[in-house]
């Protein structure tokens, strides 16, 4: 079965590293390159009795991180542009390796399990300074007893590990390094 879900951000708690940088114009540009086998959910039951249901985000996964990115970047006092052509200080792209979040089910347990992973490359346009690639991943675990299972358990796992994502991001010291 296929379902429907909307993943809300739940922003990060306290400001990082980057709202100690000066605020700079940033643009933040989210590519997709999940495996063609993760586009067509973002969420998986696996039951050990059989069957699996999946949920796809009302939203395109794109969308979901760079408004996440960008209300933490807007939140910690800088000034985000949606447009390549207008003027920026820094450019954020994210190439997105992972959103996803998988449930298995048995008799008495369940665990919830969701990663955020991506491909950071910032440049400093002030600086004419591009940083090499590195690596930021947010992850969610949780594992209970067998309880209730499906979307609310998937938004919460997406929704968590998202914000580890942020979090992880906007404490890296390579990118407050490249927007000063």
């Amino acid at each position: 079965m296929n379902h429907s879900m909307t993943v809300h951000v739940k922003p990060p708690v306290g400001n990082g590293p980057v709202s100690s940088a000066k605020p700079v114009t940033v643009l933040i540009q989210v590519e997709d390159q999940r495996p063609p086998a993760e586009r067509d959910s973002v969420f998986q039951i696996v039951a050990d009795v059989g069957g699996t249901d999946r949920w796809n985000t009302k939203k395109a996964v794109p969308l979901i991180v760079q408004d996440a990115v960008a209300s933490e970047f807007s939140k910690c006092g800088h000034r985000v542009v949606a447009d390549a052509s207008s003027s920026t200080d820094v450019r954020v792209k994210v190439a997105l390796k992972r959103f996803r979040a998988f449930l298995s089910t048995s008799v008495l347990t369940h665990s919830v399990e969701a990663q955020v992973d991506a491909e950071v490359v910032v440049a400093n346009e002030a600086r004419k300074a591009t940083l090499p690639p590195f690596r930021i991943s947010g992850n969610y675990q949780r594992k209970s007893g067998f309880g209730t299972v499906g979307a609310p358990a998937a938004d919460e796992a997406l929704r968590e590990a998202l914000a580890d994502f942020i979090h992880n991001l906007t404490f890296d010291p390579r990118l407050v390094e490249a927007m000063q």
